[in-house]
């Protein structure tokens, strides 16, 4: 009886001992779960951007943890529906400088991706669609107004033989556009047709009207999509396409008004 006793007493002792164990504390450990800050500076939407020329693609991005060369860049020409890399893995200099694309866009974006070393990213569009067209002509200048016989307002300027940036150019015609107040803001001239000469007569308006203010722009159809839609706002009794509509369907610079 001794014995079992003795023996379950060592048993236990054994058992008391072999559970025993040692541990060391680990330093704490951070765990990063917020998105890096990232806002696109240009482009915002708007602008126009010229086809040969090469623009800035501007950000600001942060993180405490951010992996420095995690920036990704792509560009869009239907408006964000399909995008085409542009760069991967460019430092996070907050500036890229793209050689615009040849194909035009009234609908372009771009879009930015930022990561930090815990997985988290933060990836934006640019919050409007901005252009990339041809260089556009220059604006027709020496526009003059004959209304002499008290009828007609005779329209004549000088031909445009030059782009903006200065290199040469002919124009495939001019658009005349009209309001019978010298509105400043683009919405609030519209179109009147299209000459592709230096002169046009609008009839019976010195009859009808006491005043009248044209705007007068040469353009340059590049990729033959306007022409349809200039004829058949020609051939309607009410103009349809106000001067913002036909910016955003063509390079044009801005016009003489008068």
């Amino acid at each position: 009886m001794k014995f079992l006793t003795a023996l379950l007493a060592a048993l236990f002792v054994y058992t008391v001992v072999s559970a025993l164990s040692s541990y060391t504390d680990t330093n704490p450990v951070s765990i990063d779960t917020i998105d890096p800050y990232l806002e696109i500076v240009s482009p915002t939407g708007g602008e126009a951007w010229y086809i040969g020329d090469t623009h800035d693609i501007l950000w600001t991005a942060s993180d405490t943890n951010l992996i420095y060369n995690s920036v990704h860049l792509w560009y869009s020409i239907n408006g964000g529906v399909e995008f085409v890399i542009l760069a991967e893995a460019v430092n996070n200099s907050s500036s890229y400088a793209w050689a615009m694309p040849t194909s035009q866009s009234y609908n372009a974006k771009v879009k930015i991706r930022v990561a930090d070393s815990f997985g988290n990213a933060t990836e934006k569009n640019s919050p409007s669609s901005f252009s990339i067209t041809y260089v556009p002509p220059e604006t027709p200048e020496n526009i003059i107004i004959d209304i002499s016989n008290n009828r007609d307002a005779v329209i004549s300027w000088d031909p445009v033989t030059e782009t903006i940036y200065g290199t040469p150019i002919i124009p495939d015609g001019y658009l005349v556009l009209y309001n019978e107040n010298p509105y400043e803001d683009d919405q609030y001239y519209y179109f009147l047709t299209q000459v592709p000469g230096e002169t046009y007569t609008h009839q019976y308006v010195a009859h009808w009207r006491d005043q009248m203010y044209y705007r007068i722009v040469a353009f340059k159809d590049y990729d033959g999509k306007l022409q349809n839609i200039l004829s058949a706002a020609c051939g309607s009794k009410t103009p349809k396409l106000s001067w913002a509509e036909i910016k955003s369907l063509l390079a044009v610079s801005k016009g003489g008004a008068k």
